[in-house]
């Protein structure tokens, strides 16, 4: 399959970032994650979850949510890649709830250690398993969001050493709506342009320097 055009650039610089560490418990007394207008409190949880939005859909559902691969191969690497990377990986999968698509999310994994290298490509250890496999927990860093006249969405990584994660999620822009979930199933774009500037139906935040857009 094609690259995704997201994967074609470098990343925009950290939103909000967290460390590999065991959450709260163990940072500084006060912790404050300032996101953009136009975001419910379930929005922003979601859109701020280091890892686990998997966990997080399925417990305010109180239902399964289960993961259907649509893509998860090995890529060429490019002509100028980093020398340290042994081998990137792309991986399309939708979230599902009660047989709907709560989230669809595509992201590139660069190995840059000969151990998980050869955990994914000899061993059969899925890539999207490495970190709990490792028992490592990744720092995460958010790099883009917004919204479009459906979804909302976010760009972020997650990291170990050895292993960096970049991942695009998109979600319904009506899943926390009052019996979204029993509905019938619509019609939703999953596609959106994480370039494109801030219209009267299509909202991105990425420029961590400036203020958060009022919605």
């Amino acid at each position: 399959m094609p690259i995704p055009a997201m994967f074609e650039r470098p990343p925009s610089p950290a939103i909000v970032s967290i460390p590999g560490h065991f959450g709260d418990i163990m940072s500084k007394r006060d912790t404050t994650l300032t996101l953009p207008d136009g975001f419910s409190g379930f929005e922003r949880m979601l859109l701020t979850a280091n890892g686990n939005l998997q966990r997080l859909i399925s417990a305010y559902f109180n239902m399964t949510v289960s993961v259907q691969i649509l893509e998860n191969t090995q890529v060429e690497l490019t002509a100028d890649e980093d020398p340290t990377v042994f081998a990137r990986f792309q991986r399309e999968v939708n979230l599902i709830c009660n047989k709907k698509i709560v989230c669809n999310a595509k992201s590139q994994v660069l190995v840059k250690d000969e151990q998980v290298y050869d955990l994914v490509v000899n061993k059969g250890v899925g890539i999207g398993q490495i970190f709990r496999y490792l028992d490592r927990l990744p720092s995460f860093e958010l790099h883009g969001l917004g919204r479009t006249e459906q979804t909302f969405w976010r760009e972020y990584s997650l990291r170990i050493p050895g292993v960096d994660c970049r991942l695009l999620e998109v979600m319904p822009s009506a899943l926390f709506d009052e019996g979204w979930l029993e509905r019938a199933e619509e019609s939703i774009n999953w596609e959106v342009d994480i370039n494109a500037p801030t219209t009267e139906t299509t909202f991105v935040w990425q420029n961590s320097q400036e203020e958060p857009p009022k919605k």
